[in-house]
């Protein structure tokens, strides 16, 4: 996960110095919505919280480049219904630092975007019908890296709106894949949980 972190440092370093022009910082605050591909448990159910900041800078006049850096909460939910005669429950918290990179195309008040994003493994919270669990093998990796996209609506010089697709592309744990409908990635590797979320954020960017 170094490789993929120093990657990351590169293609930014590269792309702000080669741009000498004015760095723009804000503040983000969202939601996410999350599943675990791999956990046998389907749809965008984990709701949680996104907080941090960003700062961005233009290549061109429709180019810019972004880094941001914030705390996420990802995961997994699926809720009983006893009156429908299932007892069955599950939440998965996972809380991650993650720092996404992205280059962004401008057309009029949108920006499309698309870019890759590295996370730091902070904890997790696992429950279902039975209680509080705890992971003792093939525990949840330190790292998760993936790819994204996204599009943004600038409803002025400071409130931006942005809505973001994410999903890891390496596995995020090494364990049994328990879903009925494998996704491609299981497919082609047979191996593991995956991080995909659903993200909508509003911006604030400090500045003119």
């Amino acid at each position: 996960m170094r490789v993929y972190l120093t990657i990351l440092c590169i293609v930014l370093l590269g792309c702000f110095t080669s741009s000498a022009q004015v760095f723009k910082a804000g503040v983000i605050a969202g939601l996410s919505g999350s599943q675990v591909e791999g956990d046998g448990f389907g749809g965008y159910n984990k709701l949680g919280f996104i907080g941090g900041g960003f700062v961005n800078t233009d290549l061109s006049e429709k180019i810019s480049v972004q880094f941001e850096i914030y705390f996420i909460n990802k995961g997994s939910f699926d809720a009983a219904h006893p009156d429908k005669g299932d007892f069955d429950s599950f939440s998965l918290n996972l809380n991650y630092i993650e720092i996404p990179v992205s280059l962004r195309y401008k057309y009029n008040k949108f920006m499309f975007e698309v870019g890759l994003y590295l996370s730091k493994f902070l904890s997790y919270h696992l429950e279902d019908e039975f209680g509080i669990r705890t992971i003792n093998q093939f525990p949840f990796k330190s790292f998760d890296f993936g790819g994204l996209v996204g599009i943004y609506y600038q409803l002025n010089e400071h409130f931006i709106f942005n809505f973001r697709s994410k999903n890891s592309i390496i596995p995020i744990r090494d364990f049994q894949n328990l879903d009925q409908n494998v996704g491609i990635l299981n497919k082609l590797f047979n191996r593991g949980w995956y991080n995909l979320d659903l993200n909508l954020s509003v911006r604030y960017q400090f500045g003119n």
